[in-house]
């Protein structure tokens, strides 16, 4: 596997052109809401392929909504809706047993997307859009997820964060990490030494630039090739120069309005 790493020195500067990420583009439930797919008393009685009835957990998102809780009630686009929504968390609890997953928001199929369920891992910050679950339908209404990608992700931000923060220091260093694609499996230890070599991903890295001029910047990319390539680290980097002012207020929530990108 080719193993690159893509380095963006950027400054801030007037032309700085800002980039924004977006996980999903769906309405959410307010962060307090929850409704967990082990919460076995959410879950009604009646068997979930029975879709003439809807579960308490269907009507406590609805009402969150305000939409009615009455199944007779919901327009069609509605109905389905909600119970690809259940058929999502039933996905989820028999692919993922013991693991509690909050409902996030719904998409539904459209010329330009396809169908799909967002979800975040109950105990995971709700903030940080990195701990998105999205489980996809396919249009036989098979699903499909990215749950172990949200799993190995703090592992393999660890393994990279030590480096960098050995290489300045604790306080002088941010990385923010997305896991593209994961050989690991739901089961597997998950840990700094298991993640090596099995994860590929990309990741975001601000430096204060009182602690890293353009000289410093250029040899720490040299250095981060020679150990990314050697330890085995399949990872893309953006570095971000930053005043300290600016690198104080980074965090895992807003860390993309702090990419700048400027024309060299």
């Amino acid at each position: 596997m080719k193993k690159i790493l893509h380095c963006i020195k950027a400054f801030i500067a007037a032309m700085s052109i800002m980039v924004y990420f977006s996980f999903y583009s769906c309405s959410s439930l307010p962060n307090s809401a929850k409704y967990g797919s082990s919460k076995t008393d959410t879950i009604s009685e009646q068997a979930t392929a029975d879709r003439s009835v809807l579960t308490e957990r269907q009507k406590e998102i609805l009402a969150a909504k305000s939409l009615p809780t009455d199944i007779d009630e919901l327009s069609y686009k509605q109905k389905a809706g909600i119970m690809d929504i259940e058929d999502a968390f039933l996905y989820l609890d028999e692919k993922y047993p013991g693991v509690e997953f909050e409902y996030g928001a719904h998409m539904s199929a459209g010329l330009m997307n396809t169908e799909y369920t967002t979800f975040v891992p109950a105990g995971y910050d709700r903030a940080d859009d990195r701990n998105v679950v999205t489980v996809s339908y396919d249009r036989d209404g098979n699903c499909s997820d990215d749950y172990m990608l949200v799993v190995v992700r703090e592992a393999m931000e660890n393994v990279i964060a030590a480096y960098m923060k050995e290489y300045f220091s604790e306080d002088d260093v941010k990385i923010y990490l997305y896991p593209g694609g994961t050989d690991l499996e739901y089961g597997d230890v998950i840990n700094e030494t298991t993640v090596i070599g099995k994860v590929q991903s990309r990741a975001y890295v601000f430096l204060p630039d009182d602690i890293c001029p353009e000289n410093t910047l250029n040899t720490f990319v040299d250095d981060c090739i020679k150990w990314t390539n050697d330890n085995d680290i399949f990872c893309r980097y953006r570095v971000t120069t930053v005043t300290r002012e600016d690198f104080e207020k980074i965090s895992a929530s807003n860390f993309t309005d702090f990419i700048r990108i400027i024309t060299l």
